[in-house]
């Protein structure tokens, strides 16, 4: 894993380094508006979300849909950037309906960290270029997934699941580390 994650880490939750953490998330995202423009110029959807003091910002993009007589494909990709540390992470997603007559799901779908059509691939190439170019490191889904096994989750806790990974350490407040005063 790269050592910046981990400095970042110990920094914040071993050492309570609040200080940087809050700093970090009251900054708006500076490459906004350029990550925005070029998945505009690509004929693609995008929404984001970003909250004031929350550690990182979410890309919604979504392409047009595939249709082929009754086959109709959705394609969407989430960029997630971190405020923390210069790190993002990209997720492919499809969507598919269901039409065999025992489902058990309206939908079929599934997500990837490597994209399922043409149009994804270049989007990402792009994206993964314009970040690079800004010195942001892209993290795979092992990555942000990974246990931080010294980090325990606080007991009234339970919509991430019982422990820490870095996506809960770098992407989200879950110990609500902006809203407390000096600790």
């Amino acid at each position: 894993m790269k050592t910046l994650v981990l400095e970042a880490i110990d920094s914040i939750y071993q050492n309570k380094d609040y200080d940087f953490f809050r700093d970090k998330c009251a900054v708006r995202f500076e490459l906004l508006d350029g990550l925005m423009n070029l998945i505009k110029s690509n004929n693609a959807e995008v929404n984001v979300t970003e909250i004031d003091l929350e550690p990182s910002i979410r890309f919604y993009i979504n392409y047009p849909n595939f249709e082929l007589g009754e086959l109709k494909v959705s394609y969407k990709t989430i960029i997630d950037v971190s405020k923390i540390i210069p790190i993002f992470y990209v997720q492919h997603e499809f969507e598919v309906e269901n039409k065999d007559e025992r489902r058990m799901s309206p939908v079929l779908d599934g997500f990837d960290g490597q994209p399922y059509m043409m149009s994804q691939a270049e989007m990402y190439d792009e994206i993964v270029d314009f970040m690079r170019k800004h010195d942001y490191a892209e993290i795979s889904y092992a990555e942000i997934n990974t246990v931080i096994p010294y980090i325990t989750m606080p007991e009234d806790v339970s919509i991430f699941g019982p422990q820490f990974t870095v996506e809960i350490c770098l992407f989200h407040d879950i110990l609500n580390i902006c809203e407390l005063e000096d600790a």
